[in-house]
Order: C-alpha cells, then sequence, then structure tokens
C-alpha cells in the first residue's frame, strides 16, 4: 500500500523537527550573550543562569519534537486504517498497475518504519542526550575544582573532552541517515554520513578550538560543538528538503 504521492510525512516531520532544533539553539546562544556570566574565564555551560534557561528550552524542545512525531503518527495511522491490514499488499499491487511510476518511492510500512526509527533518535536518543549532558555538566564542575586546586589547565582538557557530550546524539543522527539511505537505496546519504564522520573525528582528536568575539564578548569555540549542531539543525532540514524534493511521497 502506498501514500498519496502528495503526503510528505517523513520529511514534513524531520524539517519541523530541524526548525525546533534551529529555534531551541539560537535561543540558548542568545542566553549566552544576554545572561552576564559570574566568572567570564569559565565556560558557559558552568554558568548556573545561563544551564538553566538552556535545560528549560531542552525539555521544550523535546516536548515539541515528540509532539510533531505524535501527530505524524495518528495522521499515518489515519491513512492506514482506511484499508484492512490483510489488504495492504493487493492494494499496493493495484496503485502500481493504476499509477505506474507516479505511486510513492516508498510504500507505507517502509515511511512507518522510517517514522518510528527517526522519533527513536530525536525523541528516546534525544532524553538520553540531555540527562548525559546533566552527568557530563556535572564532571566538569568537579573536575574544575580539583585542577584548579592543583593548578591545572581545566580550559585544555575541556576541550579535549567536550566531544563526548554529543557522541551519542551524534552517532544515533547518523545512524538515521544511513538507515534512511538503506531504505532508499541512497548511496549519497551513505557518503554524506561518512564524511560528516570524518570531520567530527578529526575536529575531536586534532583541532584545538579558538575564541570568537561578537558584541564585544569572547566566546570560545569549539570544533566538535560546532559540527553536531550544524548536523542536529542545517543538515537535519537538509536532509528533510532533499527527500522532499527527490523521492515522491517521502
Amino acid at each position: 500500500m502506498y501514500f498519496n504521492r502528495k503526503k510528505h510525512i517523513l520529511s514534513k516531520t524531520l524539517m519541523l523537527s530541524a526548525l525546533i532544533n534551529c529555534l531551541a539553539f539560537f535561543l540558548q546562544g542568545a542566553s549566552r550573550l544576554i545572561i552576564n556570566k559570574a566568572n567570564i574565564y569559565s565556560p558557559d555551560m558552568m554558568d548556573t543562569a545561563i544551564h538553566n534557561f538552556s535545560m528549560v528550552v531542552s525539555v521544550l524542545q523535546l516536548f515539541a519534537t515528540a509532539l510533531v512525531f505524535y501527530i505524524a503518527w495518528k495522521s499515518l495511522k489515519k491513512d492506514l486504517a482506511l484499508v484492512e491490514e490483510g489488504d495492504y499488499y493487493e492494494m499496493g499491487r493495484l496503485q502500481e498497475e493504476v499509477f505506474g511510476k507516479n505511486v510513492s518511492t516508498l510504500n507505507a510500512d517502509s515511511i512507518k518504519s522510517l517514522l518510528e526509527i527517526w522519533a527513536v533518535i530525536l525523541v528516546g536518543v534525544g532524553a538520553v542526550y540531555d540527562v548525559s549532558s546533566l552527568i557530563y555538566r556535572n564532571f566538569i564542575i568537579r573536575l574544575s575544582i580539583s585542577m584548579q586546586d592543583h593548578g591545572m589547565d581545566f580550559v585544555s582538557l575541556y576541550n579535549l573532552t567536550h566531544g563526548f557530550k554529543y557522541l551519542e546524539m551524534f552517532i544515533a543522527i547518523l545512524i538515521g541517515v544511513v538507515m534512511t539511505g538503506i531504505f532508499l537505496n541512497e548511496k549519497f546519504l551513505k557518503i554524506i554520513a561518512i564524511c560528516i564522520s570524518v570531520a567530527f573525528i578529526l575536529s575531536f582528536a586534532i583541532f584545538e578550538s579558538s575564541s570568537i568575539q561578537i558584541f564585544g564578548r569572547y566566546i570560545g569555540v569549539v570544533w566538535t560543538s560546532v559540527i553536531f549542531h550544524l548536523t542536529d539543525t542545517v543538515g537535519l532540514f537538509a536532509l528533510a528538503l532533499y527527500l522532499r524534493k527527490r523521492y515522491i511521497g517521502v
């Protein structure tokens, strides 16, 4: 069974999720410029006010993303309910005979499976990411106290370990891209996933952090963070747009 060729459930859901991520990213970024830090030499994540605001935004982001997937799931189930489950195969054969190449690229079961995969990644793993971020922050705070007591270079170690904060979510998103490529038999998506992985690994292992000045304030740039957030926002939106333009009904 195939959905209407003009019904883009998967790409629309991913696009809305990417927009939610973008909004959350800009709100968190704005908070770092607006809220005055108690210690300008410490990482932003260690400032209590910035951290609390970021956590509120993260929780709202998670709920908004879950709502988007829930609405998509209800819409998908409503369409599937129009045909008896045992008749899906015959209906699909009939649609192929009548519409030929104009049927959607993936059948209803495949779109349903991909929607479930991305829901697990962006909602399920997203929740784990938020919890692990809290644990990482507590680790950094305790480590900084210990290192300061011993006169050690905390900033350097912070830059080296910061990539671990994003690792699980980054891998999950790339798995989603690869799984989508497998369903669509699309080599381009698999190659893109590999290239982004290599860039992340290089930034994690080789590149040092940099500083930029915005509105008179110096902000440290950790390149693993840059690659992750670009993947989580721009990359996810680009994937949704690519699926929508290239594949019928996806």
